[in-house]
């Protein structure tokens, strides 16, 4: 519905014949090698086994190699081209699973934006604990590309008591849901700073933070599962 709305479709499209693309190329490499390694394999382990029947038929003739040996030795050689034959599926598979492992080492090594004080402990933070739900803005400036020519929240000074009930009041896009999500430290202010209860919430572990602030979204996401076990995650 939004991309019919902004008539996206063509963006869209082309965003997904490129993944398919790339699916179908990795895929395609994957299915040559099996086409060429899997005939490879059989035909060394086939012309192997030919090749001990064909000498260790002489040797048994030439009475220097014993029947139960001659089997014995195909046997173990079987085992060794079978393991090689699943190395070279293992091999297969890895190229076929290449373009999940690299989403993934993506994610595994994206920065972390925000720094938990947990992470540069110290005996400050050990004991701090938010007493009370009074929150402070104390001239914050705030800006998503963290450049100060372009901060959406200005000089902000706010000073709200513990069970005080505010409503903060602008037209679209002034910047309130921003100015509420720097409560629970979902982002950083570029200057100043923003207190719950007293303390800077960059002094206070993001668990607990987040933990002690509810926080009601303009546009909640359902997981997958029941309405009960949504109703549940949050507890």
């Amino acid at each position: 519905r939004v991309v019919k709305t902004f008539v996206r479709e063509d963006h869209e499209n082309k965003k997904f014949r490129e993944a398919a693309d790339q699916v179908r190329s990795t895929q395609v490499s994957a299915e040559k090698l099996i086409i060429l390694g899997m005939p490879l394999m059989q035909l060394v382990m086939y012309l192997s086994i030919i090749a001990i029947f064909w000498f260790g038929g002489n040797m048994i003739v030439n009475e220097s190699l014993l029947t139960g040996e001659l089997i014995s030795f195909i046997s173990y050689l079987s085992q060794v081209l079978f393991s090689l034959m699943m190395i070279s599926m293992i091999f297969v598979m890895l190229v076929i699973s290449r373009a999940s492992v690299q989403r993934i080492v993506e994610v595994l090594d994206a920065e972390i934006d925000l720094k938990d004080c947990i992470e540069v402990e110290n005996e400050k933070t050990k004991t701090l604990h938010i007493k009370d739900g009074s929150i402070q803005f104390s001239e914050v400036f705030f800006s998503y590309s963290n450049k100060k020519d372009k901060c959406i929240l200005k000089d902000i000074n706010i000073e709200i008591d513990s069970g005080m009930t505010v409503g903060i009041i602008g037209s679209t896009g002034s910047s309130k849901t921003s100015l509420v999500q720097l409560i629970p430290r979902l982002y950083d202010v570029l200057s100043g700073a923003v207190k719950v209860g007293g303390i800077d919430v960059r002094d206070i572990p993001l668990k607990e933070l987040r933990g002690q602030v509810a926080m009601v979204l303009q546009k909640n996401t359902l997981f997958s599962g029941t309405i009960k076990e949504n109703l549940k995650w949050g507890n």
